[in-house]
């Protein structure tokens, strides 16, 4: 059952809980993570980011995802996340993503507000919801080192003037696989939080611990994006199945599927989203 992301992540702060946006590429982890969604009956967003796109493209990726979610009775919206070009997003949205990421948070402040607005009018146009990034969440790799904290002086006008729907902060997470403990400045978050009510964002949630999941959700992050804990999991049940096995490679299928629902339910009950559908 395909909802907007506004609705949900609207119930999600009515109702004090978080929701898990799942970044899949193939049929295994998308499955997975619906049957996760169902078996606890919590409603999920299901999406894919510009950098996946050599997996499976926008337009597949699309057909795949909404033709699973069509068959779920949980709320479940499609989302894509990390659109780092114009090009990109509205070709997302014309194709009937619900919800986009446009990430201009490496961009100095009054251009990340310009090129934000520019596409929060063309995907409310479309139907469709936009999350904007303010501060700047790192990527895992050696040359991405400007982290930057989302000034919580700055959000208002950010929201304001771009008219997002969510907005992705930076309190201390990081994408990819954490090199030390991640230090979370809860306070930060609540001093956003006392200032707007837009759905809060927070990219970066794999290793995190359970007790940063709950304080997060109590502090008030609705949408927590997860790729890299499903991601690992599916090609740790892959790996292990074909080291042990010559034949009967179908099975790598049911094993990866297994492993991304195992992963996402994880998740799903640290959220508190469990029962919510």
């Amino acid at each position: 059952m395909i909802i907007s992301m506004k609705e949900m992540l609207q119930d999600a702060r009515a109702r004090r809980y978080g929701v898990g946006m799942f970044n899949t590429f193939n049929l295994e982890m998308a499955l997975g993570v619906l049957e996760a969604a169902e078996a606890l009956r919590a409603p999920v967003i299901l999406g894919t980011a510009e950098a996946l796109l050599d997996c499976c493209d926008l337009h597949l990726c699309h057909s795949m995802l909404s033709t699973l979610a069509a068959r779920v009775k949980v709320p479940v919206v499609l989302h894509l996340d990390h659109g780092f070009t114009e090009k990109t997003v509205k070709q997302a949205i014309d194709i009937g993503f619900g919800s986009v990421m446009f990430d201009q948070s490496e961009l100095p402040y009054e251009e990340n507000v310009s090129n934000l607005k520019r596409l929060a009018d063309y995907a409310h146009e479309k139907g469709a919801a936009i999350e904007g990034e303010l501060g700047h969440v790192v990527f895992d790799t050696t040359e991405d080192t400007g982290y930057a904290y989302t000034q919580p002086e700055e959000v208002s006008d950010y929201v304001a003037r771009t008219d997002v729907d969510a907005l992705a902060i930076a309190i201390g997470t990081a994408h990819g696989v954490y090199k030390e403990k991640p230090v979370l400045d809860l306070e930060r978050l609540r001093a956003i939080r006392e200032i707007t009510d837009i759905g809060l964002v927070l990219h970066g949630s794999s290793g995190l611990s359970d007790d940063d999941f709950r304080n997060l959700v109590r502090d008030g992050i609705q949408k927590f994006n997860i790729y890299t804990d499903v991601s690992f999991a599916t090609s740790q049940a892959a790996h292990d199945w074909v080291k042990g096995h010559d034949r009967c490679i179908e099975k790598v299928s049911v094993r990866m599927r297994a492993a991304a629902k195992e992963a996402a339910m994880e998740k799903l009950r640290l959220l508190g989203c469990a029962g919510k559908a």
